[in-house]
């Protein structure tokens, strides 16, 4: 029988591994979608995607970046163009959202962001046929 033990750098990265897993299963992986809530943004989903939004207060909309690479979205966004300071978070797009449908606005100091869902999975009604 052979026993190890994990060093304590190693243990960190694995418990760092499983709380971002925790955080994509929870923001985009099942469904519902939870109300998320920070300092900085909150998710909520309805029936047709996951609504992402996030207050921008002081932000100059220009300087507010939204794009997607792969499956990744990021959400940049500077007060100042020369100004150093900002935000910037990147969320991953799983398959049961479609990335090409992406809409972002600002309203009165606050970002939405709105991802669908991909076609394959939005709900949708039944006929029921009598015969």
């Amino acid at each position: 029988m052979f026993i190890t033990t994990l060093n304590p750098n190693r243990r960190n990265l694995i418990n760092e591994l499983f709380r971002d897993l925790d955080f994509v299963n929870d923001n985009f992986l099942s469904k519902p979608y939870p109300i998320r809530n920070s300092s900085d943004y909150k998710t909520d989903s309805d029936d047709d995607g996951v609504i992402l939004t996030m207050n921008v207060p002081g932000y100059n909309k220009k300087l507010i970046d939204v794009s997607v690479s792969g499956d990744k979205l990021t959400i940049e966004g500077k007060a100042n163009s020369g100004d150093s300071s900002g935000f910037n978070h990147i969320f991953t797009i799983n398959d049961n959202l479609d990335s090409d449908g992406i809409d972002a606005t600002v309203v009165d100091g606050v970002l939405t962001v709105s991802v669908p869902y991909a076609e394959a999975v939005k709900p949708r009604k039944i006929e029921v046929k009598v015969k």
